[in-house]
């Protein structure tokens, strides 16, 4: 998928309901056009603080006191990584068998990344976080291949979804009581879509358009 770099800064989206799919969604499309959020390194942290995969003591060391060229290097392991998840999430959707280089790359990654699960207090419970015990160059990406191997492992499947608007490529884990949810979120493409279909309604039917009488008035 062939994206521009976004040239004013959008804010993240966390809608997906889950790391992976909230790091796919850095791609998405902005009026009508698609963008890439992630235009370089400094996004890449950025995101990855946002979202809880790093530590502010990780970030700032990544912003301060990692060479460019190494900078540079995270970012293109970002972007790959992205690349092989949206490509994964994508199969799963269409209910397609997961390519084993996708396998390969997540296991790749935790290879590298000697670590250990711990107990984290967020959000009013407790989740699962990746402890890192590698080097600050190997580790950075392990928490988002840890999600990865997470959702593949523990995740079901058929809540996996794509945005129900064919002009959106944003991602979500439908964690809805009766599994019904639809859009990415309501304001972005939900209520877009019920305007249309009202409008549409409108346009089949004038007279849902046509005023009443106005109050007072006898009709003969």
């Amino acid at each position: 998928m062939t994206t521009g770099r976004a040239q004013l800064r959008q804010p993240f989206l966390f809608v997906g309901n889950h790391p992976c799919l909230d790091f796919i969604n850095t791609q998405m499309i902005v009026r009508g056009n698609p963008t890439d959020l992630l235009g370089g390194y400094e996004n890449l942290v950025d995101w990855l603080l946002q979202a809880h995969m790093v530590d502010k003591t990780h970030a700032v060391a990544v912003m301060t006191q990692w060479g460019h060229e190494d900078q540079e290097q995270l970012f293109e392991q970002g972007v790959m990584f992205r690349r092989t998840l949206r490509d994964m999430v994508a199969r799963i959707v269409a209910r397609k068998s997961i390519a084993g280089s996708a396998i390969a790359s997540i296991n790749h990654i935790l290879s590298r990344c000697p670590g250990y699960p711990q107990l984290v207090y967020k959000k009013g419970g407790y989740t699962r976080q990746f402890q890192s015990q590698a080097a600050q160059k190997d580790g950075l990406l392990a928490p988002l291949a840890e999600a990865a191997s997470d959702l593949l492992c523990s995740g079901k499947w058929s809540l996996v979804k794509k945005c129900g608007n064919p002009a959106c490529i944003l991602y979500f884990y439908d964690t809805t009581k009766n599994h019904t949810r639809n859009w990415c979120s309501m304001q972005l493409c939900g209520n877009r879509k019920k305007v249309a279909a009202h409008y549409q309604r409108k346009r089949n039917n004038p007279t849902l358009c046509r005023p009443g009488p106005s109050a007072g008035v006898r009709l003969s």
